[in-house]
């Protein structure tokens, strides 16, 4: 006859190893899934930073060609109705000057969109991070109380931490459209 203290080891130390398998299995897991999150923000990231320069670079390329567009006009302008010397420069160093506002502004906006877009970036990383250290206080629940009391805090975490990123966001914006605006009024956009 089996020893009944001996099949209660037996069971206890079953338990035991079949717990720490599973909580080795949850912290690989949630490493795994941590990893992955953090190379996917990388790459989102830098997927972000090549098109921000994409695009910085062909609107310089675009407004390098508007100038040139522009200095034409202005010279055919001046021709049809007989404007010379120090008029026509002037006026083409008006046209000159408001592209060029127009450039600086739309490299402040690339720059403050590539920063907003790095608020939300590491916003989705912290969460991530957050809510995987979550999962293993999860896995220590022992009622539906615990998990009912953790997974409100959880909820209120992300939603606390969503509203101040929403609010760092939009006063980078906020800032952006200020900086933008300052530099157009900083240059004069239209011949006085």
């Amino acid at each position: 006859m089996a020893n009944p203290r001996q099949a209660e080891r037996d069971s206890s130390e079953s338990v035991h190893e079949t717990t720490r398998r599973a909580t080795e299995q949850a912290s690989q897991t949630s490493r795994a899934m941590s990893d992955t999150a953090e190379r996917t923000t990388r790459a989102g990231t830098e997927a972000f930073r090549r098109n921000a320069e994409t695009m910085s670079s062909t609107w310089r390329d675009s407004s390098e060609a508007a100038t040139r567009i522009a200095e034409r006009s202005v010279d055919q302008f001046s021709k049809l109705f007989g404007l010379t010397g120090d008029t026509a420069r002037e006026t083409m160093q008006q046209s000159a000057g408001n592209v060029q506002a127009l450039i600086e502004s739309s490299t402040f906006v690339v720059d403050g969109l590539q920063n907003v877009s790095g608020e939300w970036m590491r916003f989705v990383q912290n969460r991530i991070e957050e809510n995987l250290e979550h999962f293993e206080e999860f896995l220590g629940c022992r009622t539906p109380q615990e998990c009912l009391a953790l997974q409100t805090r959880v909820v209120r975490d992300n939603i606390e931490a969503l509203l101040h990123s929403a609010r760092r966001t939009a006063e980078a914006s906020t800032k952006l459209a200020d900086a933008a605006v300052r530099r157009m009024s900083d240059t004069a956009l239209a011949p006085r």
